[in-house]
């Protein structure tokens, strides 16, 4: 975690240097900055389902078996996520068969 004050850039950010980040690291990153902490397997689960995930899983940064993420491009997206809690995608309108 950064010493900085929520929503501050850090030394990286101002020189446009990439902020990468892994799914393990996000959670703590949301809660920095001021954001409902998710799961790191939940936000795995959104970068291979959402069709909103702003990068393609084949488009990261590959490390070993860990995918980086640059944080800049992931924010915007968690910022402006309508949280559906509770919703089953296996029974909406078209996806079950019956129309």
């Amino acid at each position: 975690m950064t010493d900085s004050p929520q929503g501050a850039e850090t030394p990286r950010e101002k020189k446009g240097e990439p902020d990468l980040v892994s799914f393990a690291d996000m959670p703590a990153r949301l809660e920095e900055r001021g954001l409902k902490r998710i799961s790191a397997q939940r936000i795995r689960q959104l970068a291979e389902t959402d069709p909103d995930w702003p990068v393609p899983m084949d488009k990261a940064a590959k490390v070993g078996r860990i995918r980086l993420f640059d944080w800049r491009d992931l924010e915007p997206y968690f910022v402006n996520r309508k949280s559906r809690q509770g919703q089953r995608t296996d029974r909406m309108h078209g996806t079950d068969g019956k129309g």
